[in-house]
């Protein structure tokens, strides 16, 4: 289990590299165009680059934030409830989780043909989709593994994880 652990983590880092350097992308693009603007030259196709790497960051951090505890979570009824019950519902929403991002890999999974045959691509610079389907898939893989992991690990009785 500690080695699946350790795998886990290894991927959950490189996805968040992932979006950190889309995330790096994103604000120069920005910046540049911006600045280019102000010159009067705006950086043709920006919104193209922009939107594809958006993507990157989104997914790319999933993982990262299950890992952190970074996730929007309510806790208005915490204090009412028994604290087996919490567990309970906390491990609840990581199956919800779990099953949220498997089905987006394979929503997405079943997409990439499609887009590669009809060659889909960005607006303005024609950057095709495919590439980013499949970044998606598999950062979308990743937090789901991660969650997973994070199930079977509550489950086998370390509660102490949240």
């Amino acid at each position: 289990m500690l080695t699946l652990r350790k795998i886990a983590d290894r991927l959950v880092g490189l996805s968040a590299l992932v979006g950190a350097l889309a995330l790096a992308v994103v604000t120069v693009t920005i910046l540049v165009d911006v600045t280019g603007r102000a010159f009067g030259h705006p950086l043709y196709g920006s919104r193209d680059i922009v939107q594809m790497a958006a993507v990157l960051v989104v997914f790319g951090g999933m993982g990262y934030a299950d890992k952190r505890g970074g996730h929007i979570a309510v806790d208005l009824l915490e204090p009412f409830l028994s604290k087996r019950l919490n567990y309970w519902l906390v491990t609840a929403g990581v199956i919800v989780g779990t099953i949220v991002f498997t089905l987006i890999a394979w929503r997405i999974y079943g997409n990439i043909a499609l887009s590669q045959m009809l060659k889909s691509s960005t607006n303005i610079l024609y950057i095709p989709r495919w590439p980013f389907e499949y970044a998606v898939m598999t950062l979308a893989g990743i937090a789901a593994l991660y969650m997973a992991l994070k199930v079977v690990t509550r489950l086998l009785g370390d509660r102490d994880e949240s």
